[in-house]
């Protein structure tokens, strides 16, 4: 298992644990569709829940209508049936039995002192679950692995309410401080600082200054100024043996007489 996936679980974990003090040992209640769900994907329920959750105690458990309702379901469901014959039984005291959906969420409302793990594939249970039972975490298959879901929003809001409440002053706690502001002669209202109000920001008086207008020197005529443009004259650099050469040409070479002669033909 990866390590994000390891810091999740515990994260989740500890969440419950603060909140809704569920601790070990975890009572996982599970039903036919995820004992169904395991054998397809190949996954050993009690072993994967240890490694998974990380401690060995774990009691796995079942309802004598989710039993009855695999039977009936006949051989399509006879390896879930077998899964959950190994599990103990919770009493539900339905006679005749009923749907399991239906059996576990009466017997999620009618024990809301005792905290369990519920574990099923069917979305509508879960959903059950998350609205009236927002204290217990609840699982399912997924990729070929258990996984936890997310807190629902309803639970994470009883925890921010609780937080809130704990923040709060008693009415015990607010007598005894206005005791003690009497005793010390503590006026809020003196001690109270006034803030400055702050003056509105005026124009900036450097913006205001008049721009300075520069003073023209050239001479314009038709628009064009007189100054002329400066042009740079580029020497060209030669070595001190090309420039001799070229002198001894110059005295047995003119240039003047090879054009005149040209142009002659």
């Amino acid at each position: 298992m990866k390590l994000s996936r390891h810091k999740f679980i515990r994260r989740l974990l500890n969440y419950y644990r603060t909140h809704f003090h569920i601790d070990i040992p975890f009572v996982i209640l599970i039903d036919g569709t995820f004992a169904f769900e395991a054998l397809q994907c190949k996954i050993q329920i009690d072993e994967q829940l240890k490694s998974y959750l990380e401690t060995d105690q774990i009691k796995c458990s079942t309802t004598l209508c989710a039993i009855k309702e695999t039977e009936l379901l006949g051989k399509i469901a006879f390896g879930p049936m077998l899964i959950l014959k190994q599990y103990e039984i919770i009493k539900c005291n339905h006679y005749p039995s009923i749907s399991a959906e239906k059996c576990f969420q009466q017997v999620l409302i009618n024990d809301k002192s005792k905290q369990y793990f519920l574990a099923s594939q069917s979305l509508s249970l879960r959903e059950y679950c998350h609205e009236y039972r927002p204290d217990l975490p609840t699982m399912l298959i997924t990729h070929n692995s258990i996984n936890l879901e997310r807190p629902s929003l309803l639970s994470r809001s009883i925890v921010e309410e609780t937080k809130k409440e704990r923040l709060k002053i008693t009415k015990h706690e607010s007598t005894v401080l206005k005791k003690i502001k009497k005793e010390l002669n503590l006026n809020e209202e003196e001690n109270l600082v006034k803030k400055k109000k702050k003056k509105k920001p005026g124009i900036n008086p450097l913006s205001m200054k008049k721009k300075k207008q520069k003073i023209v020197t050239n001479e314009l005529i038709n628009g064009k100024s007189m100054r002329r443009k400066r042009r740079r004259t580029r020497q060209m650099r030669m070595s001190s043996h090309l420039k001799e050469h070229l002198k001894e040409l110059e005295k047995t070479f003119s240039i003047k007489k090879f054009v005149e002669e040209k142009t002659l033909f």
